[in-house]
């Protein structure tokens, strides 16, 4: 069957879509590498990288509204590409993310660099950040096939990510409580944990708009489409 050129064009912005989203997950995979091995260098190459995602997010939504201009497009077709403008500008401030996760790796280095006091980082960030990970590539891959089961998963995981933040601020409030001195080291790494988990809420959203790509549905602010 001959596929037409609007079709075509549709096709052609989901591969830009889906190749965004994997851009991102290499910052993200970067910025964790950064963060493990306490590496400046690794660190600002991640923030220079979200220069490239914005560039994509710009084409990305000229392409789109192009589309829609162009080709009054209805039912499916109107959402997907509805849908389309909300998925770049989400991975993009996934890509921001990434900058800020890159920047308190920075800030970490200062800190050790002069000699402030610190303590080991808890065990959980690195979990943390792991399982943020494997959220947002789980939602790409989601709106890659367009497999609403793998979306309501990626939605159904996020209470994951929210006990690992509440753990690592528990963990460092006491660190904190015990020694004053350590206070800024402490605020690094809460805000890092925050960042992991406005990460979560991110991969959900993609999760959400690829359920409303498919079905037409609006599940946001909805825990569980499996719960009574």
């Amino acid at each position: 069957m001959n596929v037409g050129i609007f079709e075509q064009n549709l096709m052609k912005l989901k591969r830009d879509l889906v190749e965004m989203g994997y851009e991102v997950v290499k910052m993200l995979r970067g910025a964790g590498e950064a963060l493990q091995k306490m590496d400046k260098t690794q660190a600002r190459s991640v923030i220079k990288a979200d220069n490239g995602v914005n560039a994509l997010e710009n084409s990305v939504v000229h392409k789109a509204i192009t589309l829609i201009a162009l080709n009054q497009p209805v039912a499916g077709d109107l959402r997907f590409l509805a849908s389309s403008l909300r998925l770049a500008s989400e991975i993009e401030r996934i890509g921001d993310l990434g900058s800020n996760l890159a920047r308190r790796t920075i800030e970490l280095v200062r800190l050790r660099e002069e000699d402030e006091p610190d303590a080991p980082m808890p065990e959980e960030v690195p979990e943390m950040f792991e399982k943020a990970l494997y959220m947002l590539e789980m939602a790409i891959k989601a709106f890659e096939d367009n497999d609403t089961e793998s979306a309501q998963n990626v939605i159904d995981y996020d209470d994951n990510i929210d006990d690992y933040n509440r753990a690592i601020k528990k963990k460092v409030l006491k660190i904190i409580n015990n020694d004053g001195h350590k206070a800024c080291w402490g605020y690094e790494v809460i805000t890092l944990a925050s960042h992991l988990e406005r990460l979560g809420d991110h991969a959900t959203n993609l999760a959400e708009e690829t359920f409303y790509m498919a079905k037409g549905k609006n599940i946001r602010h909805v825990a569980s489409l499996s719960r009574p």
